[in-house]
């Protein structure tokens, strides 16, 4: 009798930290904790976008609300992070798991949760809307537009025309630096905004007038290192890596995981660098590219991160891997 008392006392023991347990935690995370906390908590459930994305996927908040947001990962690893400019970047939340940020949004906007992990082929679908709204500002937020996409479109430049590859040409952003000293360089080219309007094929022209008896393969690795000169900070490393690399692999030679998957083949960097624009990557960055899988990050990225980008992405392209 007392052997068969202690079972029962076994099985219910462990009927309770096998069912009771969790639902006593599943209960206080999603049901007592938002009830008693001082602020609004938002639970947004995290899916693979064929398995349903966000949800939910648009989120209203007032300008000096403080609000919880708390992402629960329910069927594979999803990195979660919020932009433009907001700097929140949750990390990876693994099945099972609850990643969650606290914050007081002090200007109105529309920003954009995401996630920056490589989930599934429909990766770069997966999107939430957070809103936040004045309620002193009825009219809204007013949209501002990009001067840079402005510009390009005024001079009819279509960003979508197919990239020129470069033929026969190397360059190098180390040895043009070792060789800056012994050429004279304009001062347009040392203008970080001629520059983005030009290519670096462009930028060789303009040289080579100012220096006509230097050979040509020495100007065309300073040129290599005036348009890469920005050396990338570990965000703008990292920010390529979580939002790129996917596709455009860690290096940008069009071989990332994600690559197989995409409609068109993806930009492999290194050669197409030399005769694009860096204002058309620009806009196509901030906008998207039309007919491809190249979605927009207008929504994520501020303008300073995308320009950034744009020279992080010169420095792939010229330096030796």
């Amino acid at each position: 009798m007392t052997t068969t008392r202690g079972n029962r006392a076994a099985l219910v023991m462990l009927a309770f930290i096998v069912v009771g347990v969790p639902a006593l935690i599943i209960g206080y995370q999603y049901g007592l904790r938002p009830a008693l906390a001082d602020h609004r908590v938002v639970d947004i459930e995290a899916l693979a976008p064929e398995n349903g994305g966000f949800s939910p996927d648009v989120v209203r908040v007032e300008v000096g609300e403080t609000i919880t947001l708390r992402f629960a990962a329910d069927d594979v690893t999803h990195g979660i992070a919020i932009g433009p400019g907001l700097g929140i970047d949750l990390g990876h939340v693994d099945p099972g798991h609850v990643g969650e940020v606290t914050f007081t949004p002090q200007e109105p906007g529309t920003y954009t949760y995401y996630c920056n992990t490589w989930c599934s082929a429909d990766h770069w679908r997966m999107r939430g809307v957070l809103e936040v709204v004045d309620p002193n500002s009825p009219g809204g937020v007013n949209v501002q537009l990009d001067p840079i996409i402005e510009a390009l479109g005024a001079a009819s430049v279509d960003i979508d025309s197919e990239p020129e590859v470069a033929e026969g040409i190397f360059p190098d952003r180390s040895r043009g630096e070792r060789s800056l000293d012994t050429v004279e360089v304009p001062p347009s080219l040392r203008d970080p905004d001629w520059r983005l309007s030009h290519s670096p094929a462009e930028g060789l022209e303009v040289l080579q007038a100012d220096n006509p008896d230097t050979p040509e393969d020495v100007l065309v690795d300073v040129v290599a290192y005036l348009w890469s000169e920005t050396p990338p900070t570990d965000e703008i490393s990292e920010l390529f890596a979580r939002n790129c690399a996917a596709c455009h692999g860690e290096r940008g030679r069009g071989d990332g995981p994600g690559a197989a998957t995409t409609l068109e083949e993806p930009v492999a960097y290194p050669e197409v660098s030399w005769h694009r624009r860096g204002d058309i990557w620009y806009a196509k960055i901030m906008r998207g590219g039309m007919g491809t899988d190249m979605p927009n990050f207008g929504t994520l990225f501020t303008e300073e991160e995308t320009r950034l980008l744009v020279d992080y992405l010169r420095y792939l392209s010229f330096t030796e891997s």
